[in-house]
């Protein structure tokens, strides 16, 4: 087994998206001189900076969504799974791949699997390396990442202006009153309007919570009903088979056929390869200076 680490892993797109429209709010985006787009990867550029150094670990790995909608696992389960999602914007498309080749000179493995999303690669990958032995942080704007959460893993969800609320069990426990098993069985109930995960009509986030916390978990939810309000065992009756797609819709997937190498994802990288990198897009002398 390798010497035990402390990986840091970046989920790519919460990443990408937000540095867009962090940048894009003004209508202004950033551009080289001869007319790329780079708004999206400088920012990303800036925040994976910062993470590492707030983390300080020995090992970076950014995980992606390869795959387009249609041909998610997910959507063979549930044909509206992210059926409202658009398109992104001209301005973004071009820097996805950009975005990789920076962190390709950074020498940061950027890792995706069809068929599954980053959220899917990211359990998978800290699922082997907690079984390993290492540390693993990860940095996401998804609150669905909190499932992954463990002795050995813990999650920094993205903040506006370059904040994050660190979870681990003890601080999930405190502030959301749930254990990591949990938090799948809340969403299941409550749903999510952003994905598209029908839950449960009529039962928000503070009743899923409460039910969750009081039967521990939704199989001893559906074996108690007799306990509920006659309302509320309604609710739950007629919509039983949705509650439960809801929550397979919204497990992380921990073993998808994803490679990778650990030697290869240590942060640690070659100063005139990224400069020379940094100077194609016209990034500029601050974002270069934290280059050493």
């Amino acid at each position: 087994m390798s010497q035990s680490g402390k990986v840091l892993l970046i989920d790519g797109m919460s990443f990408l998206f937000r540095a867009f429209y962090g940048s894009a709010w003004g209508g202004g985006y950033r551009q080289t001189s001869s007319g790329v787009y780079t708004n999206a990867v400088y920012g990303f550029t800036k925040m994976m900076l910062d993470y590492a150094e707030l983390v300080r670990p020995t090992h970076l790995i950014v995980g992606w969504d390869v795959a387009s909608r249609e041909s998610l696992v997910r959507s063979q389960w549930y044909d509206g799974y992210k059926s409202n999602r658009q398109a992104p914007p001209d301005e973004l498309i071009p820097q996805f791949d950009l975005v990789k080749e920076v962190t390709h000179a950074f020498s940061v493995p950027n890792l995706g699997c069809p068929g599954f999303e980053g959220d899917d690669v990211l359990g998978t990958l800290s699922s082997r390396l907690a079984m390993e032995g290492h540390q693993v942080i990860i940095a996401t704007g998804d609150y669905d990442s909190l499932q992954l959460i463990s002795e050995q893993v813990s999650v920094k969800i993205l903040k506006n202006g370059g904040k994050h609320e660190h979870f681990d069990p003890a601080s999930l426990l405190a502030l959301r009153g749930i254990i990591p098993e949990q938090v799948v069985d809340v969403k299941a109930l409550m749903g999510d309007a952003s994905d598209c995960i029908p839950g449960c009509p009529g039962i928000g986030e503070k009743t899923a919570t409460k039910l969750i916390i009081e039967h521990g978990n939704l199989d001893n939810l559906y074996e108690n009903l007799a306990n509920c309000t006659p309302k509320m065992r309604s609710k739950l009756e007629e919509n039983r088979e949705q509650v439960y797609l809801s929550q397979k819709l919204a497990t992380i997937i921990r073993d998808v056929p994803v490679e990778f190498s650990y030697d290869e994802a240590a942060w640690q990288y070659d100063r005139t390869t990224v400069h020379s990198k940094f100077e194609e897009l016209e990034f500029g002398r601050t974002l270069a200076g934290r280059v050493s």
